[in-house]
Parts: C-alpha cells; structure tokens; sequence
C-alpha cells in the first residue's frame, strides 16, 4: 500500500504545488540580496518618467514566449492583443505570447520543453520548486548580465534583488519584486476567526495546544457537517517553522527546496536529516497524521483539490505562507470568513531568512535572449504599461477604487476575467489589491519588516549546484519516496529513518552537505 502511496506522491509531488495563496500557491523562499524590501527606493513619478532605455529598435517584431504556470483567462487574447498594439506604439517591435500550463503538467512539460530545446524567450522560475542554480546547471537558462546592463532602467528597478539570482558572478534571472510581505512568514499559523471563535477556542501558545484546538474546531465542523477537515502544510517540500520556532536552538534556517541542509545561527551547516529537530517535526506530524488532522492521502492529493480546501474555507490551520490578499480574498468572497494568524513563542520575534525567490530567466534554447529582457524594461518602465499587462483594461477587466485598491471584474465562473500572477512578474509601486482587503493585510504587503529582526547567516548565499547536479537530481527523487512519508507520519521515524537514510547517503547526501558546507564557508569569509 505504502509503495503505490509514495509512487503516486512523487508524481504529484514534483510539480511542487499544494496550495494556493496562505494554503497554497508559492510565496518568497530563500535567497539573498543586500535589502529586502520590495521597492526600487523611488516614488512611482519618477519611474514612470524613467521610462524605458532600449536600444535601437531592429524593426522586425520578435516574439516572446513566456512558459508560466497557469490557466488561461478567459479575456487573455483581448488583452495581449492590447498589449502588442501598445508595445508597438512604443517602438519596442516585441510580441508577447502567454503559454500557461496547468500547474499538474508544469514540472513534466517544462522539463521536456528545456531539454528538447523548444524555443521561447522567458520562463518562470520558483526557487523553492527548481532553483535557477539548478537549471543553469542542466544548461537549461543562460546568464543574462551583458542584457540586463543594456537596460539601465531595470537594473535600477531590481538594485536590491539581483543577488538573489546570482551565482558566481552569473545573473540567472530578473527577480520578482511583489511584495514586502517577505520573511514575515516565519512560523505563522493561520485560521478563520469565525471558526475558531465559534468553538470556543484560545490562541494555542505551545505544539500540543494546537493539536488540542485543531481537534476542538474538527469535532465541531464534523458535527455541524457530517464532514472533516483538515491542518495543511503550504506544500510537501515546507519546512514546518512553526514547530522550529518553539525549540531551543532557534532560530535557524533549513534549506527549503530538498530540506537537506540546516544552517544555524553561527553558519554551520549540517546534514537537516540527520538531526534530533527533523525527529521532533517527523514526531508531530505522526501525532497529528494518527489524530486525523492531516488528510489520510496527503502524499497523493492534486493541486486543485487542495486549492479548492484552501480557497473554500475548509480548513482548520495553514502552516507557514504569508500570501495574505489571495487567502483572505478567497475566503471572504467564498465563505465570508476572516483570515487570522498567530506564532508560537512570540517573543522571537521575527526572522529573515529568505529575501526573493520567484524571477524569469532566459532559456538557452533562445535565439534572441535580449528580447525577454526588454519586455521586462519596457513592463517595469511605467505604472500603464503594469497595468495594462497585469490587470487588463480598466472598465473592461478592473476598476480602479483609490490608490491603493481596485475592483476585479469576474466572469460567470467566478474568476477574474483577466488579472495577470503577480507573484510571477509583478512589483509592488504599482501593484493593487482588490476592494475590501482589510488594513492589517495592506500593512503586511506594503511596509517593511518592523519590532525585532533576527537575520539568518545565510541572507546573500546562493548555493551553486554545478558541482553536485547529478547528486541533487537523485536527491529529488529519493526525498520524496523516503523520506515523505517518515516526515508526514504515514510511517513512523524509529522504524524507518536508517532506511531512509541509507538511501539518501547513496543518492549523494553526504557529498551535497559538503559541497554546501564548503561553499557557504567560502561565503562567510571562513
């Protein structure tokens, strides 16, 4: 039974998609840079009178393809069409074409369109799913540096973001400034107030309380509905921080994309798997996992389920994503609920340990790599061009409310007619929320980090995988199958960590926590 659980798991897992805004979808991961604040450090006015600094035009249009992850909109033609007319009234000879793929068929597609060579200007990259270092490994995307200095106007844009996607000199992609929600995630937990107050529950302040409430608002669901639901975890590959915040070495940080590494406070680095803290989070999850607070198929469960549980209100805690416009949105319009959160040990405080993790990059089966990149000056040049791609047409897709806010026009099914990812290209001067988005969650996106900062070591590392490629493919294999199912409780630790572990050494464990140890040292100045 187990093996069919865990074959399933890994076909699901790989497309690194659980859940959609606070339960799902992907928020900013770990990465560097020198500030983490989501701004380019001017106002609004003086970007757009920026403008864009493109060299000459060549006259033929060139096309760019951008692969993103996705369904289509149901006004997407229209307003690419838009779209093109104003680029070529701009004199920018470019031709955007959108080539969403579902989120079930990202990781499948994309890996046979980047190693068949099938050509296309722009993809988008998720470091916690497949870091740039990765697929720069795999000659999957090239360096962009001798592109982006070609447009003055975008390396300002992004000043404070580049680090994030460079490794060893070599820009791998355009970062994605969207928010300045970043890092405020560490350890959150969220709920619906209406719920929790409903069962007559108490902020939890310890591991147990919050088993003990989850089973409180449970029993009262399933009672009133004849239905269960259930905790979820922002995806599979998550670290759960909102247990590592009560422990007593923390903070530290765990490398989020394969878990493999744990990097404390002092920059040691040391074997994630191996340790007494990832025993203590696999002992939890049992707990809970046996309580029947984690569905019983958590492995195995699809991206659209699991968005329907977040994006429906049926859930009793969310670990770990702080997205709060499209959950708190979702559930207001859906169920009416309010989304609310809280940490364990509050008294940490907070903890920056990641800065960007979401850019576009260049494949390398481009023949005109520049092309991406001047459509990403020419969107990031002026607040029209922004909203023009992002939102659609004002009075056709969107309403602008007030500075800050704006109606979102939706279709007979529910969903916006058009209202482009911002979490895949967007940049928080001229984003908009949707009308109604309460003020705590303005603050969250909008202003800085504030009250008591730890930063983790690792802000500004980027880990080069050249070295281990082949180590870190077979890695990515053998967490999801070995380890998975010990760290979510389907199994417990005792029984079959040394297996696992066994595994783990001989896909090439030990080799990348060297090769990690080694360069993060080379880092720190060690």
């Amino acid at each position: 039974m187990l093996s069919k659980i865990v074959k399933k798991a890994f076909a699901l897992a790989l497309t690194g998609t659980m859940l959609i805004g606070c339960l799902t979808g992907c928020g900013q991961s770990s990465g560097g840079g020198s500030d983490t604040t989501a701004t380019n450090g001017t106002d609004k006015q003086t970007t757009q009178e920026a403008g864009t600094s493109a060299p000459a035009s060549s006259g033929e249009i060139q096309k760019v393809r951008y692969v993103t992850p996705g369904n289509d909109w149901a006004d997407q033609d229209y307003v690419l069409e838009q779209v093109n007319k104003k680029l070529l009234e701009d004199g920018m000879d470019l031709e955007v074409e959108l080539i969403r793929i579902p989120w079930d068929a990202w990781d499948q597609k994309t890996n046979l369109m980047l190693s068949t060579g099938e050509e296309f200007e722009l993809i988008h990259v998720m470091q916690d799913l497949k870091a740039a270092s990765v697929l720069r490994s795999q000659n999957a995307i090239i360096p962009i540096n001798e592109y982006v200095d070609k447009y003055p106007h975008l390396k300002e844009v992004m000043k404070n973001f580049w680090g994030d996607f460079t490794v060893n000199g070599e820009i791998l992609a355009v970062p994605v400034a969207s928010t300045n929600n970043i890092s405020k995630d560490y350890g959150r937990i969220y709920y619906q107030q209406e719920m929790f107050d409903k069962a007559g529950c108490e902020i939890p302040t310890t591991i147990d309380e919050v088993i003990d409430t989850a089973l409180q608002m449970q029993a009262m669901v399933e009672e009133e509905t004849g239905k269960k639901v259930y905790c979820w975890p922002h995806q599979l590959s998550s670290v759960p921080d909102w247990m590592h915040r009560t422990y007593d070495n923390a903070p530290f940080t765990v490398e989020n994309t394969l878990g493999l590494v744990k990097i404390d406070q002092d920059g040691n680095v040391t074997s994630w798997y191996e340790s007494e803290e990832f025993k203590k989070d696999c002992e939890v999850y049992k707990k809970m996992y046996d309580a029947g607070l984690l569905h019983p198929d958590i492995l195995t469960l699809d991206h659209e389920f699991q968005a329907g549980e977040g994006n429906n209100g049926r859930f009793l805690f969310g670990f770990d994503t702080y997205t709060y416009p499209a959950t708190e949105t979702g559930l207001r319009n859906n169920t009416g609920n309010t989304l609310a959160d809280f940490t364990l040990n509050p008294e940490l405080g907070n903890y920056k340990f990641f800065s960007i993790f979401n850019g576009n990059a260049v494949p390398s089966s481009c023949k005109n790599p520049e092309a991406g990149i001047k459509f990403l000056d020419w969107l990031y040049s002026s607040e029209e061009n922004y909203r023009l791609f992002t939102y659609g047409i004002e009075g056709r897709n969107y309403n602008v409310i007030d500075e800050n806010t704006a109606e979102f026009i939706k279709g007979p099914d529910g969903r916006e007619t058009y209202k482009y990812d911002e979490w895949q290209m967007g940049l928080i001067d001229y984003k908009l929320f949707e009308e109604g988005i309460s003020e705590k969650c303005l603050e969250v996106e909008t202003q800085p980090m504030e009250g008591k900062i730890t930063v983790s070591p690792i802000i500004g590392f980027a880990f080069d995988q050249t070295p281990v490629a082949n180590e870190i493919a077979n890695l990515q294999t053998e967490v999801i199958t070995s380890i998975y199912p010990i760290k979510f409780g389907l199994v417990d630790y005792d029984s079959n960590i040394d297996t696992a572990l066994s595994n783990l050494k001989a896909a090439g464990l030990d080799k990348v926590v060297e090769e990690y140890s080694r360069q993060f040292k080379e880092f720190l100045g060690k």
